[in-house]
């Protein structure tokens, strides 16, 4: 009887020690696809439908306040590099509530049951602002929503002046229910850390940049391993780089592959299988076409022994005429 206790604790012990392996093994196949899961996330919300709801709607009392006017936007704000964003909300909406009402005047309709709509913000930095000199305000539509709250300008106005064009675009939501005279209304924002606003290495002046989609993986990056690992080095795990695509020709032994090659900083990092091969070629022949490189975002992950390489950028079948349009008309320098 004892043997048969003794042989029944050890099965037990040995199936709670696999389970356990299993489960660390799962924690750690998702750990490793958290960075890429939370840029999906991000642009999801970003850029995906509309929500329905309008979370916490805030009074606002028709003050007014004319002692100080921010600058206007100039129209040469861009928008943050990564794509891995997260939400801040706006302060001072309650002495916008006739700018806020003339927003949604021109693009929905005021009702008691509040209205939910998705514009661009421009945020200014308001150096000259007597309250604080790190103040940045919040634009929609050319209409003064707001600023950033405090602790979030003083993190931000920096790193925003420090921009081309001194400005940064972002994806915003705005709510507003209105009852008779009384407004109720809320804004926010969505944008990468202040570190993550600009592109944190190069890519040509004249290029096609394509916007930020999907999360694409690169395969092949165990044969460039070396140049991985001084990307690392050089810009740390989880940061999204620019990386260029061009056409490749992959010769095997009884035939040859269209592929497309992925350079960051001028050195290969791996190719795109051929289903995303088939996805991106035709963006990259018709920029080879005119001269130019095409550039996206990708993020970088691992270490000296195995490392990631990821793009976020939306395919050839994804952009219409108009959005092509846009895409190849890019210039970064103005």
């Amino acid at each position: 009887m004892e043997s048969l206790l003794g042989l029944a604790l050890l099965v037990l012990l040995i199936w709670l020690g696999v389970r356990k392996s299993r489960a660390s093994d799962t924690n750690g196949a998702l750990s490793d696809s958290s960075f890429r899961d939370q840029i999906e996330s991000s642009i999801q919300r970003d850029h995906g439908p509309a929500s329905t709801s309008s979370g916490h709607l805030r009074p606002l009392k028709g003050k007014t306040n004319a002692d100080h006017r921010p600058p206007a936007p100039t129209g040469q704000g861009q928008g943050a590099w990564s794509p891995r964003t997260h939400q801040l909300e706006v302060a001072g909406e309650w002495y916008r509530a006739a700018d806020l009402r003339r927003l949604f005047s021109r693009h929905a309709k005021l009702s008691e049951d509040g209205a939910e709509i998705r514009l661009p913000a421009v945020l200014v930095p308001d150096p000259s602002n007597p309250h604080d000199n790190n103040a940045v305000a919040v634009f929609v539509d050319d209409l003064h929503v707001g600023y950033m709250e405090r602790p979030d300008a003083e993190r931000y106005h920096q790193h925003i002046a420090a921009l081309p064009g001194g400005e940064l675009v972002v994806a915003s939501r705005q709510w507003l229910r209105a009852a008779g005279r009384e407004t109720w209304a809320r804004v926010t924002l969505s944008l990468p850390d202040p570190e993550h606003l600009a592109c944190p290495n190069l890519f040509d002046a004249d290029c096609v940049m394509l916007p930020p989609g999907s999360t694409i993986q690169v395969t092949k990056e165990e044969q460039y391993l070396e140049h991985l690992v001084d990307l690392l080095d050089r810009y740390g795990t989880e940061m999204v780089v620019a990386a260029s695509l061009r056409s490749a020709t992959e010769v095997r032994p009884r035939s040859t592959v269209d592929l497309v090659a992925v350079d960051i900083d001028g050195q290969q990092v791996g190719v795109l299988s051929a289903t995303q091969t088939a996805n991106f070629l035709p963006l990259v022949k018709r920029a080879e076409a005119e001269g130019r490189r095409i550039f996206c975002r990708a993020s970088l992950r691992g270490n000296t022994l195995k490392a990631d390489v990821a793009l976020h950028a939306r395919k050839a079948h994804e952009l219409d005429e108009a959005e092509l349009r846009v895409v190849f008309a890019f210039r970064a320098d103005g």
